[in-house]
């Protein structure tokens, strides 16, 4: 998913994804459902922000099918310049459809945890074909998307959520405060497990931003004095 966002940022109008027939995949994994229900998912998320879902297509295909691969190219080449530029054919702003699209890109790690269940769903492949995602349950995801900050006064600067921060959007270092940068951060979750149960200094929070009481930046952290 995330590389369908990244070929939509970087101007792209249309993107066309072939794979092999469902329930005719070689490995155990059945890549072909989970890619098609990630298809269906980026699909919801193009519209909810205002794009046309048409802009991605998947269709089935088998390696000696190269006629049928020129057919389709074609057919879909021929959507896309119908549909227009992207963002423009919509009738939307350029740059305020890149920049809702760059949002929607951060918290893909975020939405492949939280909609797992229906990304891994198999059956039947006609069946499979049918979104399951409705445009009120994207909403609801995004409405929920979490914001994670770190607690000032319990952070003792082990340093073991910046190791393992995914994405390097935790600032601070040796004897100080830990800073989540909102910026940067990917809704994953990973600085939550990494923080030491005995600190406890990673909080999460849904539909609300920081406390005023985190730090912008990080600072030195305020030893604290043993009770008497």
């Amino acid at each position: 998913m995330s590389f369908l966002f990244r070929a939509f940022l970087n101007g792209t109008d249309g993107v066309f994804i072939g794979g092999c027939y469902l329930g005719e995949c070689h490995y155990i994994t059945h890549g072909n459902f989970y890619a098609l229900n990630m298809v269906h998912l980026t699909r919801r998320l193009l519209e909810h922000v205002g794009l046309n879902p048409a802009r991605v297509r998947m269709e089935e295909l088998s390696s000696g099918e190269g006629n049928r691969f020129a057919e389709l190219m074609n057919e879909f080449s021929r959507e896309i310049r119908e549909l227009g530029p992207l963002a423009e054919g919509e009738g939307l702003d350029p740059e305020e459809a890149r920049t809702k699209l760059a949002e929607v890109a951060r918290l893909v790690p975020y939405l492949k945890l939280a909609a797992r269940e229906k990304l891994a769903r198999k059956g039947n492949p006609e069946g499979a074909k049918e979104n399951p995602f409705t445009p009120e349950e994207v909403a609801e995801l995004l409405a929920q998307a979490p914001t994670y900050y770190i607690d000032p006064d319990k952070c003792r600067a082990c340093m073991m959520c910046a190791k393992r921060c995914p994405v390097d959007a935790i600032a601070g270092g040796k004897g100080l405060v830990h800073v989540v940068d909102q910026e940067a951060c990917i809704k994953c979750g990973t600085c939550l497990e990494a923080c030491p149960p005995r600190f406890g200094a990673v909080q999460k929070v849904v539909g609300a931003p920081p406390p005023d009481t985190v730090p912008d930046e990080p600072v030195p952290i305020v030893k604290q004095r043993a009770s008497a």
